[in-house]
């Protein structure tokens, strides 16, 4: 006797029996990434820059944004429609106390300077962008008590920081410069003389401790003023780039370590590199700053400071005139473009460039508008720094690049007769290096 199943009950069975095969059958590993970087564009990006009366600001880009919006500080300071131009260069007198500007578009790069006069001393600064640290050095020099550091809030809510401050003998103490709150559309200035009056050349550190938050010194007094650049911190090897022309140069120097620091000065001027006498092996006392004179027979026409030391210091120069002084801090590494203008504030602004190895550097001028008006190229040996030639017509400003995989340094500068200021110059936020992530 036969003995048959209906269909309806082993179509069921079947079914269990597949989906228990596939249950049980491995699935195949993902593929491995490696792990590594790689280069992301930039898609905003926002800077501030703190201003005063007639003070005039630039911003600029290496390509057009998508948008740009401006936020005066204090916002009853109307922005000026310009400012919103992401395709173009851009000039104004912002009025206010701070001018905040952020730029959407993808490798825009976007940039902003600000130059003007103050007591009818030349100041010159590049915008900084949102700092995690920021050094000062060499603050109150030559009795310029009427230092300030300028804390400026560049997000929607409330930003805190820490300022921990050193002297000619040791560590400042200040309780009231911690923990400072800096509300969302505001500045804040510390001034310095009320923290570190009597202490010699000052060195201030801004820790940023929550929130969006950027700082800018304006180093002031009898003998001159000007805008000083943040440093992102102590380093055994800094650049001192593209140093104007004046009467005398001074280096100011902060050891904020527990040890002895010793710190070589070479000069790097447009035949090479040297070291300056009487100053290969300077030392600086723990958590104390150090000013030392450049001597007046070592030559700084056109050149740059490079330092190096055993320990990590933060340096900065100052270029003095008759009636006036130029504030240099550390620049930083350049691997892709740069933006430069020609003419601020209604003078010339001069470019330096250096390097530790020979470089090569394309220069392009662009107009306002950012139509292409011609490329040169100014190629630097090692240990060379090289003064970029002038250009010609009336571009509004200049795009840096080095060559691909070189690194250079550059500083910029302002002369009108005694009146001298001088900045570093920052690479554009074009990209940024991600880290890479495994995954199996």
């Amino acid at each position: 006797m036969t003995t048959r199943f209906p269909v309806r009950f082993i179509l069921p069975v079947i079914a269990l029996l597949l989906v228990g095969a596939v249950w049980f059958v491995p699935e195949p590993e993902p593929p491995v990434v490696a792990g590594g970087s790689q280069t992301v564009e930039v898609r905003q990006t926002v800077w501030a820059c703190p201003v005063q009366s007639g003070w005039t600001v630039a911003a600029g880009q290496v390509a057009p944004g998508t948008e740009a919006v401006a936020r005066p500080i204090p916002s009853e300071a109307a922005a000026d429609p310009v400012w919103a131009q992401a395709d173009r260069w851009r000039t104004a007198e912002p009025g206010g106390d701070a001018l905040v500007l952020e730029q959407s578009g993808e490798g825009s790069g976007s940039v902003g300077y600000v130059a003007g006069t103050t007591k009818g001393d030349a100041v010159l600064g590049a915008c900084p962008a949102v700092v995690d640290e920021a050094w000062f050095t060499g603050l109150g020099d030559r009795g310029r008590s009427d230092a300030t550091i300028t804390l400026v809030n560049l997000g929607e809510n409330r930003a805190v920081a820490d300022l921990t401050w050193w002297g000619t003998n040791g560590p400042i103490q200040s309780l009231d410069t911690s923990g400072l709150v800096v509300e969302a559309g505001q500045q804040r200035e510390i001034e310095v003389d009320r923290v570190a009056a009597g202490e010699g050349v000052v060195a201030a550190h801004v820790s940023r401790r929550r929130g969006s938050l950027t700082a800018m010194a304006l180093d002031a007094g009898p003998g001159g003023t000007d805008l000083l650049t943040p440093a992102p911190g102590p380093a055994t090897e800094q650049v001192l780039a593209g140093l104007p022309e004046g009467d005398g140069t001074r280096l100011a120097l902060v050891n904020p370590g527990t040890s002895t620091a010793h710190v070589a000065v070479a000069v790097r001027g447009p035949e090479g590199s040297f070291a300056a006498q009487g100053l290969e092996d300077v030392t600086v006392e723990p958590e104390s700053t150090r000013v030392v004179a450049i001597p007046g027979s070592v030559d700084l026409d056109r050149a740059s400071l490079a330092i190096t030391s055993d320990l990590p210091v933060v340096a900065s120069a100052s270029v003095e005139t008759d009636g006036d002084v130029a504030r240099i801090a550390p620049a930083p590494s350049l691997t892709g473009p740069a933006v430069v203008p020609v003419r601020l504030g209604g003078t010339a602004v001069r470019t330096v460039l250096t390097s530790k190895d020979a470089a090569e550097v394309q220069v392009e001028a662009f107009s306002a508008s950012m139509e292409s008006l011609g490329t040169s190229q100014v190629v630097l040996q090692a240990g060379v720094s090289a003064l970029v030639p002038a250009p010609k017509g009336r571009p509004a400003y200049l795009v840096l690049t080095p060559k691909e995989g070189q690194q250079v340094m550059a500083g910029a500068w302002q002369v009108d007769g005694d009146r001298v200021a001088a900045t570093a110059v920052r690479p554009a936020p074009v990209s940024v290096i991600a880290p890479g992530v495994s995954v199996r």
